[in-house]
């Protein structure tokens, strides 16, 4: 944990800042520097951050002083506010500029939203898009992924030794210098002010990042691989942004983005998603991926040199701003607590299945609908005519074309849209075998027992009928939703 460098947000796997050289800054007078305004998202650099929340909390470093005990400051050229000349608080050592935008859909398949924090098990099991996800693999088994569109503005470079916010050294001052059991409160009080981070570099722009939950094995019983439905979805991404036409979508890529289950007509449909959007004008990320939806997106990109958010930050411990070894160790062992506390668990692992199993995925999910096992157990068979001297010695269950003998048990997986045919025959080495009972079964899930008579005799047999995985109702043609099992 120590010296650990966490890029955030969690979402975002690629990073797309490359700086430009330093721009020409100079040392202003105090006129300057109290005319000049500060440049745009100073205030951003401040605040302290709880990675577990993914929440800005209350400020540690103070970005409100701007002049030196020289009574000067550093003040800079905005390129992108038409050359204004603007100020930077002494917190901040280098500042930046970059037009780096990503205009391409960046699509990271990933099984869970756990990031690793240098190694750590820990993850932001609060955040919003933790908690949409969470509720999601509850409710089902899901894969997850991003489709990001990322844009670079501004880059602050903070000093190694900030100064620090007033209420901050107020409270530190405060803060017992042991953490122990009967201490923990008090720490946990200034962590739920002020967090577990601050940063040490932080990129200004915007975000919109678009979390996809896509059903797995509904996927599978729509004949459709996961990375297959990500692709048609990227391009509906791409279309509704302006940046693809519809016509160049594949027929195949329609019904994923329409949401349609053609298997089962789940009326939730193959996928869910949750947005959000970082800087700008407010524009809230809605959009349609079936037809060109751009002009919201295309303002929202004009204001973020003029209301830049953070899209990444570079972050240290919270502890390294304490003024002593004491509280450095004590806060130290808080934060490690909290994380503790509030961490994420390790995900189940996916599933793996051989090509082996009738009916089975390779992710473990049914192929298709109308799936289930069948068992049959013949419970009593009675005045069966036959050899007068033999025995009755041949029960015969038939499905489509298939036969299965069996002597008192029979259990198979079989297409549930069959209908299930029991027969009974004595079978004769020196003459033709005799079909003494037959019964015709059109097969549900559930247990039931029968009775089928003829003038050649009389069968009592049960057969149960249990559906594959994800699937229920008549003929085993519903799907049903199901989350991955745990090993708890």
């Amino acid at each position: 944990f120590a010296g650990a460098q966490v890029s955030l947000p969690l979402l975002l796997i690629s990073v797309l800042l490359v700086h430009s050289s330093v721009l020409s800054c100079r040392i202003g007078t105090q006129t300057e520097c109290d005319a000049a305004p500060f440049v745009p998202g100073h205030d951003l650099v401040g605040p302290g951050f709880d990675i577990v929340r993914q929440h800005r909390k209350a400020d540690v470093i103070d970005v409100k002083t701007y002049l030196r005990p020289s009574k000067t400051c550093v003040v800079c050229n905005n390129p992108f506010q038409n050359h204004a000349l603007q100020k930077l608080p002494t917190s901040v050592l280098d500042w930046s500029t970059s037009s780096q935008c990503s205009d391409d859909i960046h699509k990271v398949m990933i099984s869970w939203l756990i990031p690793e924090f240098e190694k750590l098990d820990m993850g932001a099991t609060r955040s919003k898009a933790y908690r949409f996800a969470s509720k999601r693999s509850k409710e089902d088994r899901y894969t997850f992924s991003t489709h990001s569109v990322t844009c670079s503005h501004y880059d602050f470079m903070v000093s190694i030794t900030p100064p620090l916010t007033l209420k901050f050294k107020k409270r530190l001052d405060l803060l017992p210098t042991h953490y122990n059991s009967s201490t923990k409160n008090e720490f946990r009080k200034l962590i739920d002010i002020y967090g577990t981070h601050y940063a040490r570099q932080v990129n200004l722009g915007g975000r919109l990042r678009r979390l996809i939950t896509l059903r797995s094995c509904l996927a599978s019983m729509n004949g459709l691989k996961s990375n297959e439905i990500e692709t048609c979805l990227s391009m509906g991404v791409a279309v509704g942004l302006g940046k693809m036409k519809i016509s160049s979508v594949p027929d195949s890529c329609i019904g994923v983005l329409k949401n349609k289950d053609s298997a089962t007509n789940f009326r939730s449909g193959l996928h869910q998603h949750f947005t959000e959007v970082s800087g700008g004008n407010g524009w809230l990320g809605k959009f349609s991926i079936f037809q060109n939806d751009s002009m919201g997106y295309m303002n929202w990109l004009k204001s973020l040199k003029e209301h830049p958010d953070v899209v990444s930050y570079s972050l240290r411990p919270l502890y390294r701003l304490m003024p002593n070894e004491l509280q450095k160790a004590a806060v130290k062992a808080a934060i490690w607590q909290y994380l503790k506390d509030t961490g994420v668990k390790k995900p189940p692992e996916e599933p793996q299945c051989d090509d082996k199993t009738p009916n089975v995925a390779s992710n473990c999910c049914p192929l298709h609908t109308s799936w289930g096992n069948l068992s049959v157990t013949i419970v009593q068979a009675w005045k069966l005519y036959g050899d007068v001297v033999g025995v009755t010695d041949r029960w015969v269950a038939k499905m489509r074309g298939k036969q299965f003998y069996f002597l008192y048990y029979l259990n198979n997986l079989v297409d549930t849209s069959h209908q299930l045919l029991i027969e009974v025959w004595d079978e004769d080495s020196s003459k033709s075998d005799d079909l003494l009972v037959q019964c015709v079964m059109y097969l549900m899930p559930g247990s039931y027992t029968f009775t089928c008579s003829s003038y050649l005799g009389h069968l009592l047999f049960k057969f149960t009928l249990t559906c594959d995985p994800y699937l229920t109702g008549e003929k085993c043609i519903v799907y049903k939703p199901s989350p991955l099992v745990t090993g708890d």
